[in-house]
């Protein structure tokens, strides 16, 4: 069962689906970081997330998003510890076996910087020794190619 879409879910829609390009804002009280190369906004992980999940429900494709990132009080933390939740676990899994795969799953990191955790580095390791699709994306576009790949949409 699906709640009411969020702000930036819509936004990231209308980024998608309205716009040639996706201008995402920042929720109010969240600061948006640039790249310091190119001096340029760039969209949070969060919203790079947002923006897959939506191109994938559009698709019709199925897939989980682990809500492993963000922010918790210490009693939601350890709740979420209790129940299994493990750190570095990818951002998504795809279900879908493909080219001698079990399934896919993708670690989505900012366009610009971001870099695998210890966790996140052991989450690989371990999917790929048995027999899952790993992949990063940097950024929503990126990870699209991805899951238009494995699933064979494309011609790459």
């Amino acid at each position: 069962m699906r709640t009411k879409p969020t702000k930036a879910y819509w936004k990231a829609y209308r980024g998608l689906y309205g716009n040639d390009k996706l201008n995402l804002v920042p929720e109010e009280g969240v600061k948006k970081k640039s790249s310091p190369r190119a001096r340029i906004e760039v969209p949070s992980e969060q919203e790079e997330q947002i923006r897959a999940s939506v191109w994938m429900d559009k698709m019709g494709i199925a897939h989980h998003h682990s809500p492993n990132g963000g922010f918790r009080d210490a009693r939601e933390g350890a709740k979420f510890k209790r129940m299994g939740t493990s750190a570095g676990y990818p951002d998504f899994v795809l279900p879908y076996a493909r080219k001698g795969y079990h399934g896919l799953y993708i670690e989505v990191k900012r366009r610009y910087g971001g870099k695998l955790s210890e966790a996140q580095i052991y989450w690989r390791d371990l999917l790929i020794r048995e027999g899952y699709a790993w992949y990063e994306a940097k950024g929503a576009d990126q990870c699209i190619k991805i899951v238009q790949n494995y699933l064979g949409m494309t011609n790459e």
